[in-house]
């Protein structure tokens, strides 16, 4: 035999032994594929277009449903660390009550990763001694177990594009779950790269709610829409976080996203991050286009996320926390845990700090809340022998300031100080102010003012102590810029107060707030929403801040707080009303605006050297319907 014939035979054995053992390699792995292998594939998708078969993008949009999927899911891992790091976990309060706040339970990532399919026989054109390999597998597979695989059929035409989307191993409620998700079918989509989204959405929408009693209740189409607009959203999110912030096209999509979120909940929907997105969705744009409707919505959409999301029972851990649970919690109850009233002792918070306030009042928590060392309790006793309670703070050595209500007439408006007589007026920074271990004897109305005119009224008075250390409790700094007033609508503030019990506030909402102790000093956090305009050429009519703190009676006189700047006094607390469904609103005078209606004497007493750049104008503004 010729050296060439021999080494062709040798060539061609080893030629036929790699591709038997290829083929048995491949065989093996379709055998742990269709036999052995639970995980999740993404199979082989037919693409038509106005009828013509389009391989490339068959394979195209497979590849972009596996991305979508890969891409979500990593999306949702990063929101939950991102909830967690910023809501650490604290143990129950001593009352015993815990605040339902669902953001640690966001997502337990208990649904399987979408993963490319791996090259097999059966996506192979190959014929061995006649017999078609491929539809020889296809054959088996039919009769004997198909692989875990998402395949489908996509038609696109110029009306849009139409998927449907079989998941083989996917959830049935004959099977004893909550959802048939084994079809899943996409319409209405306007482009390819959209309708690829769905298909991988309504996949996850599947492999959560099939074991989600809750998430099983929300219609898939509903579970996308809000997933799209949240993906949306996190884009945004990161945009506006870099130096250019948004742009003013990207403004618009935040309004036409937060107007598409208002139509999900005029729907009655059942997903509770769709109140919860709409509210943040509003944080991205900048104050001059917030509406005071517009923050106030959103404070209610985060109570109704709150009373929605609560973290899931022991039953319910295997799915997420996205959506309504049983057993919603009393809407008061939640109201009052949403905008509490923290009791202190000196000038640290002593009840366990909220999940929902950790991070904005962490840092005053280490350090303390200097504002606290100079608020105290003022108890008026008239000769009838009742007592009036008020909350005050120092402004300067020996002089505290409140609202004017309860001064005697003939001392408002005066053009000196006058002493108190036929009334006693203590005050005590004590943390107790029903039972005080020290009081101060108020010795003079330096001044006192109280026009109930108009709907912001300018009520003030200034006291003189008869002692007061100011080491141990050392005067606030006031805001003296109206300027700066603007600024402080939409953050977070505190009022610090010692708030009692005689309130019009429903006893559901007063009794989770306050439990059984009352008049003693708390912090009451919550975030401004609205502030009154100043109404030219009347520069020094005094604006009110208004915010969702939780005041009762008794409050009246407490400083207002900006949590950005907490030792500076922005606004002096006078009133406050209760809206059903919406819970309380306080209103506090605008420290800046309310210092420049005072007189020259006055304003020496506070800050000495002072000079005003306008005389200050007497000006009739509103009524206040209640002291809270």
């Amino acid at each position: 035999m010729a050296i060439p014939d021999v080494v062709a035979k040798v060539l061609y054995t080893l030629f036929l032994a790699v591709f038997c053992s290829g083929f048995v390699f491949l065989f093996a792995h379709e055998f742990h594929r269709v036999w052995i292998d639970k995980r999740l594939y993404i199979g082989r998708f037919e693409f038509l277009e106005t009828g013509e078969a389009k391989a490339t993008e068959a394979k195209v949009f497979a590849r972009q449903i596996s991305n979508h999927h890969q891409s979500f899911k990593r999306m949702l891992q990063q929101e939950h660390q991102r909830r967690e790091s910023a809501n650490q976990s604290e143990p129950a309060s001593p009352s015993g009550t815990s605040t339902p706040l669902p953001d640690s339970t966001f997502w337990n990532g208990n649904f399987d990763a979408l993963l490319s399919s791996a090259n097999d026989l059966s996506s192979v054109e190959l014929t061995v001694q006649g017999v078609n390999i491929k539809e020889l597998l296809s054959w088996l597979r039919d009769r004997v177990s198909t692989p875990n695989e998402l395949t489908g059929v996509v038609e696109k035409n110029a009306n849009g594009v139409l998927a449907v989307a079989n998941w083989t191993r996917g959830p049935l409620r004959t099977a004893g779950q909550h959802v048939d998700g084994r079809t899943l079918d996409v319409a209405g989509q306007p482009d390819v790269e959209r309708a690829a989204f769905h298909v991988a959405c309504g996949l996850i929408w599947a492999q959560l709610a099939g074991n989600d009693e809750a998430l099983s209740k929300v219609p898939r189409a509903e579970f996308c829409a809000w997933a799209e607009a949240w993906t949306y959203y996190i884009d945004l999110r990161e945009r506006s976080a870099t130096l250019t912030g948004l742009s003013a096209d990207s403004l618009e999509s935040v309004k036409k996203l937060r107007a598409f979120l208002g139509r999900q909940v005029a729907g009655s929907t059942r997903l509770a991050e769709v109140y919860l997105l709409r509210a943040d969705l509003l944080d991205l744009l900048p104050a001059e286009q917030k509406t005071q409707e517009d923050l106030i919505q959103a404070q209610n959409d985060r109570l109704q996320y709150v009373m929605m999301a609560r973290k899931p029972t022991e039953p319910e851990k295997s799915g997420v926390a996205l959506t309504a649970r049983a057993a919603t919690p009393d809407k008061y109850e939640v109201m009052a845990q949403v905008r509490p009233a923290l009791r202190m002792q000196g000038d640290r918070v002593s009840d366990t700090l909220p999940e929902s306030w950790q991070q904005h009042l962490k840092s005053g928590q280490d350090s303390g809340f200097p504002v606290s060392r100079a608020t105290g309790s003022l108890f008026i006793r008239k000769p009838d022998g009742q007592t009036t309670y008020l909350t005050a703070f120092a402004v300067a050595p020996r002089v505290i300031m409140t609202v004017g209500d309860h001064v005697p007439p003939l001392m408002l408006d005066h053009p000196e100080p006058q002493p108190l007589t036929g009334e006693t007026w203590r005050f005590t920074f004590d943390d107790d102010g029903d039972n005080p271990k020290q009081t101060h004897l108020v010795t003079h109305v330096i001044f006192a003012r109280h026009d109930t005119s108009s709907t912001a009224p300018r009520t003030i008075a200034l006291l003189e102590l008869a002692e007061h250390d100011t080491q141990r409790h050392p005067p606030v700094t006031l805001e003296w810029n109206p300027e700066s007033v603007k600024s402080h609508v939409d953050q977070y503030v505190y009022v610090i107060g010692y708030p009692s019990e005689g309130s019009n506030l429903p006893k559901n909402f007063l009794r989770p707030l306050l439990g059984n102790t009352y008049d003693v000093r708390r912090l009451m956090p919550g975030r401004v929403v609205s502030l009154t305009p100043s109404q030219e050429p009347r520069p020094s009519l005094v604006r009110a801040l208004r915010s969702d703190v939780s005041t009762t009676v008794g409050v009246a006189g407490a400083p207002l707080v900006d949590l950005r700047d907490d030792k500076v006094v922005v606004g002096l607390h006078f009133a406050g009303e209760w809206k059903e469904n919406q819970g309380k609103f306080a209103l506090a005078l605008s420290m800046a605006d309310l210092l420049a209606t005072l007189p020259e004497f006055a304003i020496q007493r506070i800050k000495p050297g002072t000079i005003q750049d306008t005389p200050p104008m007497v000006t009739p503004l509103g009524d206040s319907s209640q002291s809270q």
